[in-house]
């Protein structure tokens, strides 16, 4: 895209914000970090639990959102984050949260949700009917 925009091809300037500047755990650099992208993560899985609808299938790939962003780093430089940014802020309370109000506000409103597992009436996850044909 950069043929289109010659400001595409730059990197991250020093001026710009970096999740990974100071990965210090403390009040302060966790509180740097909750700015509109804090909030923008917890209204996608709030949306996108409206697509699933199942709270498992909804963590699975909200952790493995964060997993892509760690593996895709090198390259963008805005995935960059600190450890506890990936972990505490964006799966545990972001991800997690958006999920849950999601699907608290399905059954509020009484939007089927599924069970893409068929955990439902298991007794183990062995019995859970993903593993039968």
């Amino acid at each position: 895209m950069y043929w289109i925009d010659d400001s595409l091809e730059e990197g991250i300037k020093r001026t710009q914000l970096s999740y990974d500047d100071n990965c210090e755990f403390v009040w302060e650099n966790i509180a740097d970090n909750m700015d509109f992208y804090f909030y923008l993560h917890a209204g996608t899985w709030f949306c996108v639990s409206f697509i699933l609808r199942d709270y498992y299938i909804l963590h699975l790939f909200s952790i493995l959102d964060e997993v892509l962003e760690l593996s895709l780093q090198h390259m963008f430089d805005h995935f960059r984050e600190c450890w506890w940014d990936h972990i505490l802020l964006d799966v545990l309370l972001t991800n997690t949260t958006g999920i849950i109000i999601g699907m608290k506000f399905q059954q509020l409103v009484g939007i089927k949700q599924y069970d893409w597992l068929g955990r439902k009436g298991a007794k183990s996850i062995k019995e859970w009917k993903v593993w039968t044909w």
